[in-house]
């Protein structure tokens, strides 16, 4: 089990990367900050957390999916969806059907951009850029 100083240094070292994750998925301050408080409330009562900030990174994501899933979704419509978007919004939780559906197409042709953005990003990946 971590200490009070052990968790506050972690908070000092991740808490903006960690809220910038949650706000990403939730897209609201104030549960994005919930969210962030309840992955550290989390990790204070944990017993057993050999990588914290691994540990972290993933209850952050976890309480702000949840979060996500208790407000009522209001799709917005981008002018154009990119298969990288559709990468980014698929990690953060959204199912090929949550997609299809906000994004106003069939669920065929999001496999299809996912399947294309998955291999651009290898591409970039391989040649070092972002």
């Amino acid at each position: 089990m971590l200490d009070r100083q052990a968790i506050a240094d972690l908070y000092d070292r991740h808490a903006s990367r960690l809220y910038a994750i949650a706000l990403r998925i939730t897209g609201d301050r104030d549960s994005a900050a919930d969210a962030l408080a309840e992955a550290f409330v989390a990790l204070g009562k944990s017993s057993e957390v050999r990588e914290p900030e691994t540990w972290l990174i993933r209850a952050t994501r976890d309480h702000a999916l949840a979060r996500q899933t208790q407000k009522p979704s209001a799709a917005v419509v981008p002018k154009e969806t990119t298969p990288r978007q559709l990468v980014e919004e698929a990690w953060y939780g959204m199912t090929v059907t949550d997609l299809a559906t906000t994004h106003r197409t069939s669920e065929a042709n999001v496999r299809m951009m996912l399947r294309d953005g998955m291999a651009q990003l290898r591409r970039q990946f391989a040649a070092g850029t972002k």
